[in-house]
């Protein structure tokens, strides 16, 4: 079996020190039956989300102050490009849905609304080589999430990459159209993150969620990590 390699990169870490994350390897899933049951889940949570916001604005939420103060930091406003669990919740809360995509969206979805975490799903058939989330050098390649033509980010900006290119712009805003998930995805990295004032325990229990409904309706064993400054790597032999 292939080494399939997530982590962060020194230079991150040295400036984002209490970085938690969760990482699982799902290998072998089935993302293809025609299963409901996670679009329940995503449906549920969102009229959850209207109920939950309804006072409250999402700008007050820890989760949602600490990623923007992060954005800022590496020279991004973050009311321009908001982190996905806020562009996903301010979808919700002006447009009253989130679109079906498939199981594993779906769940990443529901987990990343229930617990206020960006969450995501990769899918590793299309990647090449180890996954670092680090600073950009501006060279590397990225093609947005359905998108036509190749753009490049900014200096500095935080990327995920591998060796083809980027993965992901500003950290958790849109990902790359190369490792979307789609129904044919059988290999996935899963993560979860926290940055600055998120406590560690709500990414662990943000992983345990998804890891879980993973194997109930994906159908297959996922080994996940929690990664941070301590231990910046999650590898799958």
């Amino acid at each position: 079996m292939d080494q399939y390699r997530f982590g962060y990169h020194a230079d991150l870490l040295a400036q984002f020190p209490t970085i938690v994350a969760g990482a699982a390897f799902a290998l072998g899933i089935d993302n293809q039956s025609n299963e409901r049951a996670a679009e329940d889940l995503l449906k549920a949570q969102v009229e959850t989300v209207k109920a939950q916001f309804a006072s409250e604005p999402l700008s007050s939420h820890p989760h949602i102050s600490s990623w923007r103060s992060a954005f800022s930091s590496f020279g991004v406003k973050p009311t321009q490009y908001r982190c996905a669990v806020e562009a996903m919740l301010r979808h919700v809360l002006k447009k009253g849905s989130v679109p079906h995509i498939n199981k594993l969206v779906d769940i990443c979805n529901y987990v990343s609304m229930k617990h206020v975490l960006p969450v995501a799903a990769y899918d590793l058939s299309h990647v090449s080589g180890p996954i670092e989330v680090r600073f950009a050098e501006g060279n590397e390649p990225f093609l947005p999430l359905y998108g036509k033509e190749v753009e490049y980010p900014k200096p500095g900006e935080v990327i995920y990459t591998d060796d083809e290119g980027a993965l992901s712009r500003r950290w958790t805003w849109r990902q790359s159209d190369r490792a979307k998930s789609t129904p044919q995805t059988r290999n996935a990295l899963l993560t979860a993150e926290g940055v600055n004032d998120i406590e560690g325990a709500a990414v662990e229990a943000a992983m345990q969620e998804l890891v879980s409904l993973v194997k109930e309706h994906c159908g297959r064993e996922v080994s996940s990590s929690i990664l941070d400054r301590d231990h910046p790597w999650a590898v799958k032999e």
